[in-house]
């Protein structure tokens, strides 16, 4: 197998130097996915200026011509483009929203109009792909061991943790199917299975719940497909009873990480009235609810003794932002409350050295220190909601915050419906409903829809929203590559990240997704 694949990298007697090219630069493009924006782009540049040069055009618009499933993977572009005639940023639509679409061009037009890749060749490209994602996650380990990282998403170090997350999932999936159609080898198969273990810890270790949810949706999907296709009483009530078995430990540790949100800890009311041992009075805000593991936040702080007795533990100032981007008193408010410690010396004084590191590298609750990443994750968007529904305020939660903007968007789509607000006015269009809302964000940097659905329906109206799906639905139906397992898993896995994300206007999911698309719908040939 191994003497296979190098002889894939040999230029043979008979091939144009372009054809071997274009295999190269399609390498350097699977090769970057997980570990470099750069480089992603610098491939497909690669790719343009070789097919140009190669010449050939009219045996190559023959052959696209034939390849009608990729007609309609490169027809999304061009509904893009068509929103650029009532666009009112036509700037900002060409420079970043169609440079972001070039892949349809730059890789589904260029590889399906050129000559066929050989079989081997076809054979490298996912894996050399999964060999640079565990190189990639290896990284992200490194930097975990060195706790060279303040949240565990920022321990993918090439490129953003939830367009990784996307790749480690069909990966893991995808692997040990492939290895298995290229060689009957145990030992090959055993390694994937390895790599794919791996690949799904590290997400965990990441902490995306994007990914885990997808995760679960996959598994979800792979159940009922295996009963659909192999029916029987057994394993109908096994795998029922399995099913049944997830729903009731999910529910356990739901309840477990939500419960410290549902208590309500109040002192006795001429608690109110006692000073701090240091003879200071306390101040308390009343009138904000906010509480840490029953415990109000905003109650019981002396800031002036509080302030002193922290300077004297941390390098980073008690006025300062923590390591997370955060205001640093307000976290240690937060974790004071969470142990149930009044914000003074005294309560500072009980804080161990581990306790100020957690305070400033940004933790707001002493259960982050004890906890798995998961646990914190659903955690943190759990109290999120809490903190949106007592203060109406989304700032400085990612969670939150896109709750606002799903909000301004569905206010902005029903403005312009049909057609939407253009290509290149989608942020634009998220601001003004966030100032048509009210909002109470204290900044619109966030103006991404962060939802596919949303985010083509405000670019682009329910008609271009349609015909982009559209088109997607056409390819998949004319390619067939819904005949490959790992595709459905991708499209199962990319469906739920758009409830959430959008992939399809993000840099390296589409070049991921599109390349996937290439693989299964136009590359492999049975």
């Amino acid at each position: 197998m191994l003497s296979e694949l190098k002889n894939a990298f040999i230029k043979s007697s008979d091939e144009r130097i372009f054809e071997y090219v274009m295999f190269l630069c399609l390498c350097l493009f699977v090769i970057s996915l997980p570990t470099s924006r750069a480089f992603v782009s610098i491939s497909q540049i690669l790719l343009g200026i070789n097919w140009l040069l190669e010449g050939s055009y009219t045996e190559k618009f023959r052959r696209l011509r034939k390849n009608r499933a990729s007609l309609y993977l490169i027809g999304v572009f061009f509904v893009y483009a068509l929103g650029l005639f009532w666009t009112q940023d036509l700037a900002y639509g060409l420079g970043s929203v169609m440079k972001n679409k070039l892949p349809y061009l730059s890789l589904i037009f260029v590889v399906a109009s050129s000559r066929p890749i050989k079989d081997q060749r076809i054979v490298i490209l996912p894996l050399l792909f999964a060999a640079a994602l565990v190189v990639a996650t290896l990284a992200g380990a490194v930097v975990v061991l060195s706790e060279a990282h303040t949240d565990p998403r920022d321990v993918s170090p090439f490129i953003p943790h939830i367009h990784l997350s996307m790749m480690i999932l069909m990966t893991a999936f995808f692997l040990p199917w492939y290895v298995r159609r290229l060689s009957a080898g145990k030992k090959w198969l055993y390694l994937t299975f390895g790599i794919s273990i791996w690949l799904i810890v590290f997400m965990f270790i990441m902490g995306t719940l994007t990914g885990i949810i997808s995760l679960a949706v996959v598994l979800v999907f792979l159940v009922i497909r295996n009963l659909i296709v192999k029916p029987g009483i057994l394993k109908t009530v096994s795998v029922s009873l399995i099913l049944i078995l997830f729903v009731v430990s999910f529910a356990f540790v739901i309840n477990k990480i939500t419960k410290p949100l549902c208590l309500e800890i109040d002192p006795a009311p001429q608690a109110y009235l006692e000073l701090t041992e240091e003879g200071n009075p306390y101040s308390h805000d009343m009138d904000n609810r906010l509480r840490e593991n029953g415990h109000l936040v905003f109650t019981f702080i002396a800031e002036d003794e509080l302030r002193e007795a922290w300077n004297q533990r941390s390098e980073i100032g008690f006025d300062s932002l923590d390591l997370a981007g955060n205001s640093l008193k307000h976290t240690l408010y937060r974790y004071l409350s969470s142990l149930g410690l009044r914000k003074d010396k005294a309560g500072m004084d009980a804080l161990s050295d581990e306790d100020v590191k957690a305070v400033e590298q940004g933790l707001s609750n002493y259960l982050y220190t004890e906890w798995p990443n998961v646990y914190v994750r659903i955690h943190q968007t759990f109290w999120e909601l809490y903190s949106y529904r007592e203060t109406a305020n989304p700032s400085g939660h990612s969670f939150t915050q896109r709750l606002e903007v799903w909000r301004a968007g569905f206010a902005v789509v029903k403005m312009k419906p049909l057609f939407g607000w253009g290509t290149g006015d989608h942020l634009d269009a998220i601001q003004f409903g966030l100032e048509h809302i009210e909002s109470k964000f204290d900044s619109f940097r966030l103006r991404h829809a962060h939802n596919q659905f949303l985010h083509l329906t405000i670019m682009l109206g329910v008609s271009g929203l349609t015909l982009i799906f559209g088109l997607y639905f056409l390819f998949v139906w004319k390619s067939r590559a819904y005949r490959y397992l790992p595709f459905n898993i991708l499209l199962v896995i990319v469906l739920v990240f758009m409830l959430g994300n959008s992939p399809l206007d993000s840099q390296m999911s589409l070049n991921f997704i599109l390349f996937s698309a290439l693989y299964f719908g136009v590359l492999i040939r049975e």
